[in-house]
């Protein structure tokens, strides 16, 4: 850990490490134009390494479009062999629900997490908010939960662990992966099921980096994640959403331990969103490991070039040593 940390306990009641600093807010800002350029983030059938996450066509897709229409999972293979099976790691990339450009957080994290853990690690692909409202709520939550369980379906496939599945997201992902996993118990209204649909959609652990949480307009500023995921949502039906997709409000005594980092001077997304949380974590005594550094960028992934925050990695690998996901090396 880096020797500027220091854990005040007193601060918030919670224990975690931080450093000294300001907290900073801001909110999402990309452009559409962004969105039409990435064409890195389209299935391809013709790639061994892109599972679709349905046969055929997706609940509710309006089209067949490969960069719109189909969600899908990249898997990456542990390095260097293994000679058990090995667990598993979803991760959720950001992108305010409605792009997924943070590239930083997709194939950079899986390759280090195959890599450095030797766990087998996959970057969900799910279907984004278009300007009409479509692929709003509840789409992304239905090829979230999918994500998850079609891991679990093809456990002996990809000779991973059912029992050893862990959920990180980031920024919007955060919010993504903290909602399927407070909300595990239901299907999110999915019009229609399978075989698949039978696996267990609980994660063993939850990662988080940056993440939003809240969608209570009155606890933290609305987002480009609240404005696109609740995009057309009003009256009673709206207000209903903003509390049960707002991850402080629905932490149970079943929730798992929890990993999160967050920086304090994050410009993008406000760090009450974290916050928030780990005092709703606190109340409900659930296991947490909690980083906010006073400096760091908002879509770093990595965070490579961020000396504070570029810490979170490895404290991630000790924490998932600790919690028995990862065996001593």
């Amino acid at each position: 850990m880096n020797k500027k940390h220091v854990v005040v306990a007193l601060a918030f009641g919670l224990g975690v490490s931080i450093t000294s600093g300001v907290l900073g807010q801001g909110r999402e800002h990309r452009s559409h134009s962004e969105a039409a350029a990435s064409s890195s983030n389209c299935y391809d059938p013709s790639d061994p390494t892109k599972l679709r996450l349905w046969e055929g066509e997706a609940p509710g897709a309006v089209g067949n479009d490969p960069c719109r229409d189909i969600p899908y999972m990249q898997v990456f293979s542990p390095s260097g062999g293994k000679r058990f099976s090995s667990p598993a790691i979803l991760i959720i990339p950001g992108g305010g629900y409605d792009r997924l450009t943070d590239t930083k957080e997709q194939a950079p994290v899986a390759e280090y997490f195959a890599r450095t853990f030797h766990v087998t690690a996959f970057v969900l692909y799910y279907r984004l908010v278009e300007d009409d409202g479509t692929y709003r709520y509840p789409v992304p939550m239905w090829d979230g939960q999918r994500a998850v369980k079609l891991i679990r379906s093809r456990a002996s496939q990809f000779d991973i662990d059912p029992e050893q599945l862990v959920l990180f997201g980031f920024s919007a992902g955060g919010h993504l992966a903290s909602t399927l996993t407070l909300h595990s118990a239901t299907d999110f209204g999915l019009p229609r099921h399978d075989e698949v649909d039978r696996e267990n959609s609980y994660p063993n652990l939850l990662g988080l980096g940056y993440p939003v949480i809240s969608m209570d307009p009155t606890a933290v500023s609305p987002s480009g994640s609240y404005r696109n995921l609740l995009r057309g949502f009003t009256g009673p039906e709206l207000k209903q959403l903003q509390i049960y997709l707002s991850g402080e409000k629905n932490v149970t005594d079943r929730t798992p331990p929890v990993f999160l980092f967050e920086s304090k001077d994050d410009a993008v997304i406000s760090p009450e969103n974290s916050l928030l949380f780990l005092g709703a974590l606190k109340a409900h005594g659930i296991p947490v490991d909690a980083h906010i550094f006073a400096h760091g960028k908002h879509g770093s992934g990595l965070a490579a070039d961020e000396p504070e925050e570029s810490a979170w990695p490895t404290m991630f690998g000790q924490w998932l040593t600790e919690q028995r996901f990862l065996s001593v090396r």
